[in-house]
């Protein structure tokens, strides 16, 4: 395990040091930070590539891009368009800070198919793709819901 650790560690080791990337750290995103949630798609992708011997390196830096935007980059007036469009101010974002290889493109481009049309073009691709819907299932259950309970316990406390 440590020698997993270490090598995702040495991925993740030059997105730490990018001021533009730490500032997914400042944004919300299903109920914990963006930052929170792409490590969690990430470190998820990371060893499933590994049990499926896919470009570990690939999908790793792929996962921790896929949501590489901040709150400034989001359209609040048309957010549905916005889960449609993220992807390409992600890949963007991407391409503006970071060099990055075909198969990472299409990873970050092709994260939220189907409500993006097209498809994704590598088996790393799928893979971010649902492991991404999977984490984000996970933390909108455990975060969110957990959020909305406490807050709906300290409502109905407070007018009792």
């Amino acid at each position: 395990m440590k020698r997993i650790n270490k090598e995702y560690e040495n991925i993740y080791k030059e997105f730490e040091e990018n001021s533009e990337f730490k500032k997914l750290s400042e944004n919300i995103h299903h109920g914990l930070t963006r930052l929170e949630h792409v490590n969690r798609v990430a470190r998820w992708s990371f060893i499933a590539s590994k049990v499926l011997k896919l470009d570990t390196k690939s999908v790793t830096r792929g996962a921790l891009l896929h949501d590489f935007f901040t709150n400034e980059d989001i359209n609040r007036e048309n957010y549905n368009e916005f889960l449609k469009e993220h992807p390409l101010i992600a890949l963007e974002n991407s391409k503006k800070h970071f060099e990055i290889n075909e198969i990472e493109e299409d990873i970050i481009s092709k994260h939220m198919y189907p409500l993006t049309k097209k498809k994704p073009k590598y088996k790393e691709s799928i893979l971010v793709s649902l492991i991404d819907k999977v984490a984000s299932c996970y933390e909108a259950l455990r975060f969110q819901t957990a959020t909305a309970v406490g807050i709906t316990i300290l409502f109905l406390y407070n007018i009792r």
